[in-house]
């Protein structure tokens, strides 16, 4: 059988050398042209896979990684969910690991330093019927407004500001850090034990509040029978989010059924009438409630904060109230609702 050329298939090397592999062992490859994972872009870091070829029960993927910071990469790690029982028979110009039902990928000694813009690629055999993988990338470029900490950070306390981002960096030695609290959320990673790459883990600010990181150490000892009596390093970080500095929108009785778009870290005040029960504001994670005052049964004037933490949509709500409501004989009294529609862009 006469081969054509990669070029003129428009797949790379890879997708030829596995369709002869499988040739040679009496089976039919099919070959992909444009079966693409999304991108997804963590911090400075984009990932996309592309399916060069696939079989029945197989395929071969090659991923792109590209940094999109605008300051060096000098590793990276690309991490995705399998589907249809995908699992890797081999990888190439990357170390593979799995584990926890996700599947990381980080850089070879050679590719991973990347200069603004710049690109690498690697390549897998996958067994199984998945769909092309949908990866996530993080990389150790300097994101915009970035705050790092590092295994010397231990026990201290840092102030991040919402929207900014929190970049650990911890030794191969450690596990990959968790947090508590709803403050600040995790963004996709890699490194640590057992991957034999450094930790770069990222954490956004996305509302005020605190929570706590944690990491410790770990090593191949500690898994034998019996264990070794080495000691576990402990590593804590505890981390205040407040505010982000922005303008303040006042909304009050004449805003009902409106709508008002706000940046994040902007504050929205709601004044109302004593007469109003303190608002909610749904669903959560766009508006972060910042204190309210007032309202009813206090026989006060209504004053409620958010702060604007997360792009997206939320309507901020409540209802007037009345003691006589609430007696055995109600009052047929009728209750007033209240309602405004919230932008974050």
């Amino acid at each position: 059988m006469k081969s054509l050329p990669s070029e003129a298939m428009g797949v790379s090397r890879w997708t030829v050398l596995a369709a002869t592999v499988l040739a040679a062992a009496g089976l039919t490859p099919v070959l992909v042209s444009g079966a693409s994972g999304a991108a997804a872009v963590a911090g400075g870091c984009a990932a996309t896979a592309h399916v060069d070829a696939q079989w029945g029960d197989g395929q071969v993927v090659t991923v792109t990684v590209v940094n999109t910071a605008a300051t060096a990469a000098t590793r990276w790690a690309v991490s995705w969910t399998p589907t249809g029982g995908q699992r890797v028979v081999s990888a190439w110009n990357a170390a593979v690991t799995t584990a926890n039902g996700s599947i990381t990928a980080a850089n070879a000694s050679w590719n991973g330093a990347l200069a603004p813009g710049a690109s690498t690629t690697f390549g897998m055999q996958l067994a199984g019927t998945g769909a092309a993988p949908t990866p996530s990338c993080t990389n150790d470029a300097t994101p915009s407004g970035g705050v790092y900490a590092t295994v010397a950070d231990n026990g201290a306390t840092l102030t991040l500001t919402v929207g900014q981002t929190l970049v650990v960096t911890l030794p191969v030695g450690y596990l990959p850090p968790t947090a508590t609290g709803g403050a600040v959320v995790p963004e996709p990673g890699g490194g640590g034990w057992p991957t034999g790459q450094p930790i770069v883990a990222r954490f956004d600010a996305v509302a005020p509040g605190t929570a706590e990181l944690r990491s410790q150490s770990d090593d191949p000892c500690f898994h034998t029978t019996p264990p070794c009596a080495r000691p576990v390093q402990q590593w804590l970080l505890h981390v205040t989010v407040v505010p982000a500095a922005g303008r303040t929108v006042t909304v009050g009785s004449s805003d009902n059924a409106g709508s008002v778009t706000l940046h994040i870290g902007d504050t929205l005040v709601v004044s109302l009438p004593a007469m109003y029960v303190p608002p909610t504001a749904v669903p959560a994670g766009v508006l972060a409630a910042a204190g309210t005052t007032g309202g009813y049964p206090t026989g006060q004037a209504l004053v409620a904060r958010y702060t604007a933490v997360a792009a997206g949509r939320a309507d901020v709500s409540t209802i007037s109230d009345a003691a006589c409501i609430h007696e055995p004989l109600p009052c047929p009294s009728p209750q007033v609702p209240w309602r405004l529609h919230v932008t974050v862009a």
